[in-house]
């Protein structure tokens, strides 16, 4: 019997669709390397993956996925989402090929936004896109950084539709995650879908709840992957010229050393919350989608499974920060900037030595009004749901909290 809550179980049609076909699902829909890579070989009329370790990734995600025990509807979201990034691998590959000038764009000094998860880096992010000289990518181009192989770089018509497409596909499949996080093909998004067509994917674990997977790609060397994320910001870069990158992904934390041997001058703010209310809303969201996929969610094994997990990254990137002068890094507290946007935001400028440019204040004011939270009504989620308690967690993250004052 399932342990999955009845509040957050699949709804109709997805319920009917698993009653009848998950005793052969594994046999209709199949996660083998071959035969995904067939499907998007023959969507792209293209065969050259690379090399750099890919193939060795792609076989233990798959093998994640498999442990994670999904649904009939889980399979054919886990289809759609390895066809989806692989496809945009093997464009990747093929334009890096014709166009070999393109690994020569340099990427310098990219601003990069990290944290626990849950801790504003959504709302930090999209006001930082207020400012004409921060390059922020938007979903659609995030989602599908080149286009078809007539128009690798621009197809931007293709592109946006294949992101609503996504986008909608998604929502179908798990729509109590638009209460938590929102997004739509012009949003301002995180730059991990660029390292997940590499097969280093935080949506297996946070969404399809493949923790096996993300528990083994803690002792991957995760160069290749950042590597491949630098090669499709140069991309990004030749469709649309940058000052400067504001990229934001909370898991870069879990990575933070193999990122700055690929972006040495990348300059890092590091975002803080209370570890209780960052952790309950991350448990909250990744039980609203893995619930969906997942033929039984256990909320306790969940919680237990975050709560080692975001030490582990924590620790893994203090390390990785312990070697940065105090001038590449900044700590935000979330009350700070919400409480002092304008002094907050005024002080990283000019803790990064960037130009205020008259205007910004008002720019920022109105982003700012807009209420850029990725949220779409009331996130109500408890740390008792999870197995959890707050003492619990502040014992886990005592040093942390007196260290930074959350």
């Amino acid at each position: 019997m399932t342990k999955t809550p009845v509040a957050l179980r699949p709804r109709f049609p997805f319920t009917v669709i698993n009653a009848l076909i998950d005793p052969v699902r594994k046999h209709l829909v199949p996660l083998e390397s071959s035969a995904v890579m067939k499907w998007a070989e023959r969507t792209t009329g293209l065969h050259d993956w690379g090399g750099n370790g890919f193939h060795e990734r792609l076989e233990l995600a798959l093998e994640g996925l498999v442990e994670a025990d999904l649904s009939t509807t889980g399979l054919l979201g886990a289809r759609y989402t390895m066809n989806w990034h692989l496809c945009n691998r093997l464009r990747v590959v093929d334009l890096l090929k014709r166009q070999p000038e393109l690994a020569e764009i340099p990427i310098e000094k990219p601003i990069v936004i990290t944290g626990f998860y849950r801790t504003g880096t959504t709302f930090l992010h999209s006001v930082f896109a207020a400012d004409p000289s921060n390059r922020v990518g938007r979903a659609w181009e995030l989602l599908y950084p080149v286009g078809r192989r007539h128009q690798p770089l621009d197809d931007q018509l293709w592109r946006r539709r294949n992101a609503a497409l996504t986008l909608g596909l998604n929502h179908a499949f798990m729509p109590d995650q638009e209460v938590a996080h929102h997004v739509t093909p012009d949003s301002f998004e995180e730059c991990l879908f660029l390292l997940q067509n590499d097969m280093a994917s935080v949506t297996l674990h946070a969404g399809f709840g493949a923790n096996s997977y993300a528990t083994k790609m803690l002792a991957w060397d995760m160069l290749e992957p950042y590597r491949f994320h630098k090669a499709q910001l140069q991309i990004l870069t030749a469709q649309r010229s940058a000052k400067r990158w504001s990229l934001k992904c909370p898991w870069h934390l879990w990575h933070l050393d193999s990122l700055l041997r690929v972006y040495p001058d990348a300059r890092i703010i590091q975002t803080h919350r209370d570890p209780t209310l960052a952790l309950g809303s991350q448990c909250s969201l990744c039980a609203r989608m893995s619930t969906k996929v997942q033929r039984s969610v256990d909320l306790t094994e969940l919680g237990s499974f975050w709560l080692d997990y975001s030490r582990i990254g924590l620790e893994r990137g203090m390390r990785a920060r312990a070697d940065l002068s105090d001038s590449q890094i900044y700590d935000l507290r979330l009350r700070d900037l919400l409480a002092h946007p304008i002094e907050t935001l005024k002080d990283i400028y000019e803790h990064f030595d960037l130009e205020y440019e008259e205007g910004l204040t008002d720019r920022f004011l109105a982003r700012i009004g807009e209420q850029p939270t990725g949220h779409q009504g009331e996130h109500d989620y408890s740390i008792e749901e999870f197995g959890l308690t707050e003492t619990q967690v502040r014992t886990a993250f005592a040093d942390y909290c007196e260290r930074f004052g959350v």
